[in-house]
């Protein structure tokens, strides 16, 4: 098991003098407060001696696997993360749909078999094994580098600016709860609908998704539909107790029953 470390601080030599053109408009010093994901021991000591001596980052904690650390997140919501996606327990990348927000994250990994991937989910940088102290201040650089937007100001369920990281039996998938059209129940799992037609099976419990996604564009009309407000596009009364609703993205009619027809009447898009 991993060892949780809180309050601790380090620091990275200023003398290496690393410089590196902006990637963007950077933001003010920021003291990052880092999560360490790695099950080798060893390597999590060595990062850390690494940090040991900078002023931008607060080694809020560490842990050796998925559940440990999704655990630790959720007691102090950490705003960067150092992690390894090569676990023997699993892919460390199984970890980003188990927490929200997402902050930022350094992946550091002995290959460089994940870095497509990694890319895709948005990591600031890619580390490989063994980090040295140049690299890793040029990793901070990065860090700092970022657009203010990007960590000035933590995601809300109503902003509706965070990514949701979908687990699929093909990996993992990234979308925005703009691209999000409609979600339903299947048994004990959810299928999320998205707006190019595409659709994915996961694990996420309705009630999950209901308080992640954004109030002020999804609305739960019975126990097993959410839908997002901005892709209805039309109602057509079928009977006195059901109807069929056009979504964006959905090349045939969802129906829905009195009941939910009555939330749509409740909420005045349609009489």
């Amino acid at each position: 098991m991993g060892t949780k470390r809180v309050g601790r601080d380090y620091r990275l030599n200023a003398s290496l003098g690393i410089r590196q053109r902006p990637l963007a408009k950077a933001g003010p010093m920021k003291n990052w407060r880092a999560l360490l994901i790695d099950e080798d021991l060893a390597a999590r000591h060595h990062l850390r001696e690494l940090l040991e001596s900078s002023a931008r980052v607060t080694v809020w904690g560490e842990a050796s696997g998925i559940r440990e650390a999704a655990t630790l997140f959720k007691e102090g919501h950490p705003d960067l993360l150092f992690l390894d996606p090569d676990l023997s327990r699993g892919s460390g990348f199984d970890l980003l749909p188990l927490i929200h927000p997402v902050p930022p994250i350094v992946l550091v990994t002995a290959s460089g078999d994940s870095a497509v991937r990694a890319f895709e989910v948005g990591v600031v940088d890619y580390l490989l094994k063994p980090v040295t102290a140049d690299r890793l201040a040029l990793a901070l650089t990065r860090l700092e580098s970022l657009p203010i937007a990007a960590y000035s100001e933590t995601p809300t369920r109503d902003s509706g600016s965070f990514p949701l990281y979908i687990r699929t039996s093909k990996g993992l998938r990234t979308a925005l709860p703009a691209q999000v059209t409609h979600v339903t129940a299947e048994g004990n799992y959810t299928q999320i609908w998205l707006e190019n037609g595409d659709s994915h099976l996961t694990d996420r419990a309705m009630h999950e998704w209901e308080a992640l996604l954004p109030a002020d564009r999804f609305v739960r009309l019975d126990r097993s539909l959410l839908i997002n407000l901005y892709h209805l596009r039309e109602l057509r009364v079928v009977s006195r107790d059901a109807a069929l609703l056009r979504l964006s993205g959905r090349s045939t009619e969802l129906p829905i029953g009195r009941a939910a027809r009555s939330r749509l009447r409740q909420l005045q898009h349609f009489r």
